[in-house]
């Protein structure tokens, strides 16, 4: 395999790594530290332009940081994206060597921005969220259920699991506020974000770990990474209805919250969805644009340093 000044596509199981350049065989590497140290030691020895890996749940991560230590330049893409231009490339079949090279190509094709790799205070802010989303569904799934109990003995105790649930959530979003504060940098985000009707802890939260470019780009780039922008849907003489896809969906889901607060609660955005509403605006368009409108508002906060007001911006 030659990878000098090649894109390197990476196909990442738990046992082995698969890297592949453009041309030439795959090579297999062993997925432990050792190996990830000499796979990332010998591409900056050869100079080569990135390197490309889907995101597989975190286990790209411990690549990730070894090529990051010795500056060589990762991008961690999203895997439908790789497959859908796997299959317009006419490439149908799918091995870890096949996926290694189709990842090469894409980077050759698309040339992705490196990714920076969140530091140890956010990638535990990110830990923490996660966990408590997972408790939070565990609340929502064993609340419907108890529901359905006839014996009273069963639905105590399901009551009773219900809330030691709820006593750790609560226990994750005081370690949660206590990550956030533990930072000069994310304390004053937070304050900030705080300042806006309808932003709580952990739509704050969610913002300061999962969208740190909030604040350093245009609002249409922001929406694009959000997957708040709405893409048009358009051929000869028919104009289809604009919808948004793709993005984070973590931040989608705490703006969505978010906007449905807003829209009761804060000065801008209630009128502003009330408008669209009494424009024939479906609620869910309505809300989307709130919640974009939410986002562009942040955006700026952030990007001027300046506390939330109720002009209209």
């Amino acid at each position: 395999m030659t990878t000098s000044g090649a894109w390197i596509g990476v196909d990442i199981c738990k046992k082995h790594l698969d890297v592949a350049a453009m041309t030439g065989a795959p090579a297999r590497l062993r997925n432990d530290a050792d190996g990830r140290i000499a796979l990332a030691r010998r591409l900056k020895a050869e100079n080569v332009r990135g390197v490309i890996v889907e995101a597989t749940g975190g286990l790209e991560r411990a690549l990730v940081k070894a090529l990051d230590a010795e500056g060589v330049p990762a991008s961690i893409v999203n895997p439908a994206r790789v497959r859908k231009f796997a299959e317009g490339t006419g490439q149908l079949a799918k091995t870890d060597k096949i996926d290694a090279v189709i990842l090469a190509r894409f980077g050759d094709y698309m040339k992705p921005a490196p990714t920076v790799l969140a530091d140890a205070q956010r990638q535990k802010l990110r830990d923490l969220i996660a966990y408590r989303s997972q408790i939070t569904q565990e609340i929502t799934a064993r609340s419907a259920q108890v529901k359905q109990y006839a014996s009273s003995d069963i639905v105590e105790r399901a009551t009773a699991a219900i809330e030691t649930l709820r006593t750790e959530r609560k226990a994750l979003e005081r370690e949660i506020e206590v990550q956030i504060k533990s930072k000069d940098d994310t304390q004053s985000l937070y304050k900030r974000l705080l300042t806006v009707p309808g932003v709580g802890l952990i739509v704050a939260a969610t913002l300061i770990a999962e969208l740190p470019e909030l604040g350093r780009l245009s609002r249409r780039q922001i929406a694009a990474l959000a997957g708040l922008a709405p893409f048009p849907n358009e051929s000869g003489d028919r104009k289809g209805y604009r919808s948004i896809r793709g993005g984070r969906d973590d931040v989608r889901q705490v703006l969505f919250n978010c906007a449905l607060v807003a829209v009761r609660h804060n000065p801008v955005a209630k009128p502003f969805y009330e408008g669209l509403r009494a424009r024939g605006k479906p609620h869910k368009v309505a809300i989307v644009a709130t919640m974009r409108k939410l986002l562009t508002i942040l955006n700026a906060m952030l990007k001027t340093n300046k506390d939330w007001t109720c002009k209209e911006r």
